[in-house]
């Protein structure tokens, strides 16, 4: 039976095809209960693996029409909510095969890797319950050529792109998507909603266009090196950072500082954000107030008069590079609880980079095995969705921590699942959402001790797939077999028991137990 997450998801699903869009719904529900698992593994059996390829092979599939449903769904759960933070980033999609590329696939870094990447606006609830996707743009860069040039400084290759008009750069989804927030806005009127990008949409035109609208509020962190106005200052070129440092404090406050190893080549260990820091406990002090940004554009004077919020470490230890958060936003940053907010909704922009994990680790995206990009994209707009769905089973059970689990989970999911992690009978009365939630990320490798924070994303994809094959169990010859598993037969609702049913119980329970050694066995190439 299907799942009722997958029906209401895909229920605005338009492929041109009644048959695409059954399809559709049933690899979503299949690859759903075996994220981690090659799509042969996922499948069933043959017919059902050919059947998936074929669907990421057509020509009506795309990566807009798969994701469309699920934006559509992402603005029925917007309209419920009174405050929503768009996060917007951009994640890079590594294809590179050590004997074979993917065609279609672009050089990405040095060259040495192939892939493409993709820029996302994510829709999470100011608790970080993620929403959905509200829009998404992948691409590819062009191959270099294979015509041996002349080396040339890295000052005429930063003029090169300097010259370059802004609607030819890559940084310009930036602004696009930022508009796109104003289209959001149209569809969901009653919504407060609060735009998050980090430092990488420290633009000016992206700051122009935010600075000039008011659909939407804005937290926007940028590099320190940006300065005041100049004419305001008597041509002095005085830094945000200096200026605000030496304000008035708002408020102090003690931080534990995780350790972090840099990753990736040289030049990339040496960028902010990516140097080695050892744990340590520091104190930062908050400032605030408003600015007159200076525009780096030739004539032009005024960079326009917008609210600032500084984080800053009082006192750096001299090894490890100081703690620094220098934030633009429309919001107010007059007072200390404003200041507070302003900070606590930029903090969830880091939810976004939960749900690259679980899309990449979670769902293995990166390792399909796809001959040409053109496959790989339709396959991407669906792990996309089921990345989702894990994210939010993860996040929404501590919103809504007391209330019933059946608000996530169904009746044979919860009662399957409690059987076997707890070996007793399920209570008449449905566990707590988060109860029920740490059961099944138990399953995942999650350690229920007392006084254990909620679970994380990996250990609830995990058990999420073994839950599923228990609930399946459990509706084929468990207590629950008495509810027949039930088609509609081309719309009509009629009731019918499939061939499976009418087994006699031994053969049904070799069948299904094969079929949970499939699921556990280890995964194939795709």
């Amino acid at each position: 039976m299907t799942s009722q997450w997958v029906m209401d998801e895909m229920g605005t699903a338009d492929l041109r095809d009644k048959r695409l869009e059954r399809r559709l719904v049933e690899l979503l529900d299949t690859l759903s209960q075996a994220s981690t698992s090659s799509i042969p593994a996922a499948c069933h059996d043959r017919a059902e693996m050919v059947a998936a390829y074929r669907f990421f092979d057509n020509d009506k599939v795309g990566f807009e029409e798969v994701l469309a449903p699920h934006i559509d769904a992402t603005y029925e759960r917007i309209k419920t909510q009174k405050v929503v933070l768009l996060v917007q980033d951009t994640t890079e999609l590594d294809l590179t095969r050590p004997t074979s590329e993917v065609k279609g696939a672009g050089p990405m870094g040095s060259g040495r890797r192939s892939g493409g990447f993709m820029h996302l606006m994510h829709a999470f609830t100011p608790d970080g319950t993620p929403l959905g996707s509200v829009s998404a743009e992948v691409w590819t860069r062009e191959p270099k050529e294979d015509k041996p040039k002349a080396k040339r400084c890295s000052s005429e290759r930063r003029m090169q792109i300097k010259r370059k008009p802004f609607e030819e750069k890559e940084t310009y989804r930036w602004l696009t998507t930022s508009q796109h927030c104003a289209e959001v806005k149209e569809h969901c009127p009653t919504t407060q909603f609060v735009m998050l990008a980090d430092r990488e949409s420290d633009i000016t035109e992206v700051l122009d266009y935010c600075r000039s609208q008011d659909k939407f509020d804005w937290v926007i962190r940028i590099d320190g090196s940006r300065v005041l106005n100049k004419e305001k200052f008597r041509d002095q070129t005085i830094a945000i950072r200096e200026e605000l440092g030496n304000r008035k404090v708002l408020y102090q406050q003690t931080l534990d500082v995780r350790s972090r190893t840099a990753w990736g080549s040289e030049g990339l260990r040496h960028r902010p954000g990516k140097a080695d820091r050892s744990a340590r406990e520091v104190v930062v002090s908050v400032h605030g107030g408003e600015v007159t940004l200076n525009d780096p554009r030739a004539g032009h004077y005024d960079g326009g008069t917008v609210n600032a919020a500084l984080v800053r470490e009082t006192k750096p230890n001299g090894k490890d590079d100081p703690i620094e958060c220098l934030m633009l936003t429309s919001l107010p940053v007059k007072t200390r609880k404003q200041v507070e907010l302003v900070i606590e909704y930029y903090l969830m922009r880091w939810m976004i980079e939960l749900f690259f994990k679980v899309l990449k680790s979670g769902c293995k995206i990166e390792s399909r095995r796809f001959e040409h990009i053109d496959r790989f994209l339709p396959s991407l707009a669906l792990y996309m969705i089921i990345a989702w769905r894990s994210l939010y089973v993860c996040r929404v059970s501590r919103t809504y921590s007391d209330e019933s689990c059946e608000k996530v989970y169904t009746e044979a999911e919860w009662k399957s699942v409690w059987q076997v992690a707890r070996k007793s009978r399920p209570p008449r009365k449905p566990p707590t959402l988060m109860e029920m939630t740490k059961i099944v990320a138990e399953l995942g490798g999650y350690i229920n001790r007392k006084n254990a924070g909620p679970p994380g994303p990996q250990s609830m994809w995990l058990g999420l797939q073994a839950m599923h094959i228990m609930a399946t169990c459990w509706m084929a010859f468990g207590p629950g077999a008495d509810q027949r598993f039930v088609c509609n037969n081309e719309g009509t609702g009629e009731r019918l028991a499939s061939r499976r049913e009418r087994r006699p119980p031994v053969l049904r329970c070799i069948t299904w137990l094969s079929a949970i050694w499939r699921r556990f066995r280890v995964p194939t190439q795709d």
